[in-house]
């Protein structure tokens, strides 16, 4: 995620936020916020103390809604004098503190006046009314976010200062920041603009569900403080997550590890340094455990990074509670679980659960994934066990399972119907999951890649779609700038019927790669030793395998960039389409054990791409071309192409002209007999991006810069033995 410094901070502020700002109900909502705040500011001691407005000191919600919250009620400390008192001495005690101070001393007031109200007069602790109380009492110090999570991710974008203490006395460095960026405020309405602002931050670069999630909560314009997090579809939730000893601490240090990028090598080292009762075979697990399984980290090529979440978890001042979300929106039966307990409080044991929860998932033979589930709720702090062996929700377990949608256990169910012993039946006429239909989300199929900008005919996607199904195995073959890589990714998504960024792994060859890089092979260990370490591709078999009745994606960038045959060694045996079962299984190279043998398991995908014009490249191995089905793609300067173009702004003359050029320069290139059809120019360098301004001569200025920095040097590598011939075709481009 970027970091927004002060002079972002402050463009944002009076641009994009002035819009939101004045919108009515944003109106609305900074009116009754600056009235609250004079309320409470302008009461004297017998106002203050009153039954009444100790009631709506508590109760109102000006600053912010508490979504779950409303369940905690604290009607006893309406008539606390002492607690009253407290709080009314404290209303101007901040005046000219050091920011560090004042968050201290808030910290403080918070922590005195829950212990006056929990357990005294509340079942649960009243969080999040006590901290918008703060905010009207502290319009200079606090913000409108009244939860945990949202302040630290705020705190991380703006590069506030993390202070001593918990969450609240983060805030003071929140505004502390914002008042150094857009300056101090003088009024009432100056102060709730800036404590508002936080909120619009949270929703802008942290508000948005993980990508193929179900929407399940009703958007609140508003701050509130109803957990953050989405839901994915059941069928494609994790059905299992191993918990490992020390496994927060452990995710901690691989995201650590991770912040400037790490080989799978190294993180596999962090591993073992960090849990040393796991072996590298193991090591694996928790690398997709961080990956698919909580979202953790990402692989940009073959290098580990920290997703925004992980970043998240690095800042967060409780690790364990950035892990609640992904738990219950990514790993199947976590929030059965909270409705389980929530339904019998203190009557169900773990082991009662664990074969609940195993009823729910056709394909566990055991309870053992159930039992991994009850010991990350508790490990999370989401679930307590009483002294009896029964579980009991904590208050962030109750404000998470009432944040559940409503009919939740029905409709994420794995009971559908549909005989999922198959996988192939997965798969409908049109080439997307059944589990995407049945969860109600977001349907991504060939139409939403048309819509994504694709300039095939829908049939031409369509039946890639329905080919890679039938083949498992394909390759994207053409010129560059065909848009190989943009499709290949859109096709697994397609096939997946959902857009899961997590269920689909991109790599790229490249003429090192070896077989021990991409399968397995022998590493140092960090001790003077060898350990054996499994590669990228094993890391998908056994992704895959967990999750078998769930289609899985490997796409292979560049795939003849190095040498396939040699790379994929018996897996290139393995992957063929008619050899993916348990009686195919081959002995690796490398066994960890005597009898272990593998075997590549029918839901994953291969989906390989490569560019015909490198002359570096090696001839594909005929071994491979046999277990992989191809398709071409070619030039696309079509009327699809010129309809994306005319509504993104290109002026209709410019468009023709580049047209018209291109398909010249095509020509040109495929009649040359040293090169042909496959060394064409594709439309991606004549696609920009970012549209390059609203009028004709900034087309015009991008086209010719395009031509004279990505084209012309293309074509003098072509032409390398004929100068004057790539001049001229350079010069029939620019000439317009």
């Amino acid at each position: 995620m970027n970091v927004l410094d002060g002079p972002r901070l402050k463009i944002q502020y009076e641009t994009a936020f002035d819009k939101y700002r004045s919108q009515d109900w944003a109106v609305d909502w900074r009116r009754n916020y600056g009235e609250q705040v004079r309320k409470v500011m302008g009461a004297d001691w017998e106002q203050w103390r009153t039954r009444e407005f100790q009631e709506m000191l508590w109760n109102s919600d000006a600053v912010a809604s508490i979504g779950p919250g409303h369940s905690v009620t604290v009607h006893g400390a309406y008539d606390d004098e002492e607690l009253a008192r407290m709080l009314f001495d404290a209303r101007n005690v901040l005046a000219d503190l050091p920011v560090e101070e004042r968050g201290e001393r808030l910290q403080k007031l918070y922590d005195e006046s829950l212990a006056a109200v929990y357990p005294k007069y509340a079942k649960r602790r009243p969080r999040a009314r006590l901290t918008r109380l703060l905010a009207a009492m502290f319009p200079d110090d606090m913000t409108s976010i009244a939860d945990a999570s949202r302040i630290w991710g705020i705190q991380r974008l703006i590069s506030a200062a993390r202070v001593p203490g918990d969450f609240v006395a983060q805030h003071p460095t929140v505004r502390a920041t914002m008042r150094a960026a857009l300056g101090a405020p003088e009024t009432v309405e100056e102060k709730v603009d800036q404590a508002i602002f936080a909120w619009y931050l949270w929703q802008t670069y942290f508000g948005k569900p993980d990508e193929g999630a179900v929407v399940t909560q009703v958007e609140q314009r508003e701050a509130n403080a109803v957990p953050p997090f989405s839901i994915l579809p059941a069928h494609a939730q994790r059905r299992s997550l191993t918990c490992v000893k020390g496994n927060v601490e452990l995710l901690l240090a691989m995201v650590r590890e991770a912040e400037h990028g790490i080989t799978r090598e190294d993180l596999v080292g962090v591993i073992l340094s960090e849990a040393t009762q796991l072996n590298t075979s193991s090591a694996g697990n928790i690398i997709s455990q961080a990956m698919g399984g909580l979202g953790l980290l990402r692989l940009d090529g073959i290098t580990y990074r920290p997703t925004d979440r992980g970043h998240e978890l690095l800042s967060a001042g409780n690790p364990a509670t950035v892990l609640r979300g992904p738990l219950i929106g990514r790993v199947f039966g976590m929030g059965h679980l909270l409705l389980m307990i929530a339904r019998e409080p203190g009557v169900l044991r773990a082991s009662d659960v664990a074969k609940r929860l195993r009823q729910l998932v056709p394909t566990w033979t055991s309870t053992q994934p159930g039992s991994h589930i009850c010991t990350w709720a508790r490990l999370v702090g989401l679930v307590d066990v009483q002294e009896s062996g029964g579980l009991v929700l904590t208050d962030d377990g109750e404000d998470y399972a009432t944040a559940l949608p409503e009919g939740f256990e029905g409709n994420w169910s794995l009971s559908t119907g549909l005989e999922l012993s198959d996988v192939s039946e997965l798969f409908d006429e049109e080439g997307g999951t059944a589990a995407a239909l049945l969860s109600g989300s977001e349907r991504y199929d060939a139409a939403a890649i048309l819509a994504d900008g694709c300039f095939l005919p829908l049939e031409q996607i369509q039946a890639a779609i329905d080919l890679l199904r039938r083949k498992k195995n394909v390759i994207l073959q053409g010129p560059p700038g065909t848009g190989k890589t943009w499709l290949a990714k859109r096709l697994g998504y397609a096939l997946m019927g959902t857009r899961d960024a997590q269920r689909l792994t991109a790599v790229q060859f490249q003429p090192t790669l070896s077989y021990e890089d991409f399968v397995r092979g022998w590493r140092p260990d960090g001790t003077k030793g060898l350990q054996l370490v499994d590669g990228v591709f094993l890391e998908a078999v056994d992704a895959a395998k967990s999750d078998p009745h769930t289609p899985y994606v490997l796409v292979i960038e560049e795939i003849n960039r190095g040498n396939p045959a040699q790379v994929l060694g018996e897996m290139l045996t393995l992957i063929e389409d008619g050899k993916r079962s348990l009686s195919e299984a081959l002995r690796l190279a490398y066994p960890r054990t005597i009898d272990e043998r593998v075997h590549v398991p029918e839901n994953l995908f291969i989906i390989g791409t490569m560019n015909l014009a490198d002359r570096s490249l090696a001839l594909v191995d005929l071994a491979l071309r046999r277990r992989f089905s191809f398709i071409s793609l070619s030039p696309q300067f079509n009327g699809a192409w010129e309809r994306w173009m005319l509504d993104h702004g290109a002026p209709a003359d410019l468009i023709a002209t580049i047209a018209a050029k291109m398909k010249f320069l095509n020509g040109a290139i495929e009649a040359e007999r040293s090169l042909g059809r496959q060394f064409q120019v594709g439309h991606s360098f004549m696609t920009p991006h970012v549209s390059p301004g609203d009028d004709g001569q900034a087309w015009r200025s991008w086209y010719l810069e395009t031509v004279r920095t990505e084209v012309a040097p293309l074509l003098e590598e072509y032409w390398y033995d004929n100068v004057k011939e790539a001049a001229a075709q350079v010069a029939r481009l620019e000439a317009i």
